[in-house]
């Protein structure tokens, strides 16, 4: 009989709105009071939903193209990767320069290039060292300048 009553009491426990726990520290002790509800399937996965998904850091997101690109299995496959990368940049001519040296504070630069011909570059020659060394964005949040370093 006094099973059968824990178990009730167990059961009817689960359903409390409440729940009311008291942490001991050494200097003093507080009760404390968290609001809780009945987890539903369907709030699980609302709650999934709404959790934004963190998105890659835009160096990350370029260096992950250009080594798709560079290794890519085909020219249309490379080509895809290419079109994808394109819509980080407010234009196809965007600017990209390339640190060849750094003497102190002075960079030595590559011939100037544009963020096309430099993602094509990569298709041809599957050769990918450069890294993205600054992103300079335009007022939508779109890439206008990138510098990268071998």
């Amino acid at each position: 009989m006094a099973i059968i009553v824990t178990i009730a009491l167990g059961f009817t426990g689960c359903k409390t709105k409440k729940k009311v726990a008291v942490i001991t520290t050494e200097q003093e002790t507080k009760p404390v009071v968290e609001d809780t509800e009945m987890v539903t399937p369907d709030k699980v996965v609302e709650s999934i939903k709404e959790t934004p998904v963190k998105e890659l850091a835009k160096e990350q997101q370029l260096a992950n193209y250009f080594r798709a690109i560079a290794s890519a299995p085909s020219t249309a496959s490379a080509n895809a990767s290419i079109q994808e990368a394109l819509t980080m940049f407010g234009t196809p001519e965007a600017p990209v320069l390339i640190v060849i040296y750094r003497a102190g504070s002075q960079p030595d630069y590559d011939e100037p290039t544009t963020i096309e011909k430099y993602l094509n570059y990569l298709k041809d020659t599957k050769n990918n060292k450069a890294q993205v060394e600054e992103i300079v964005n335009d007022t939508n949040g779109k890439i206008k300048e990138l510098v990268l370093k071998k």
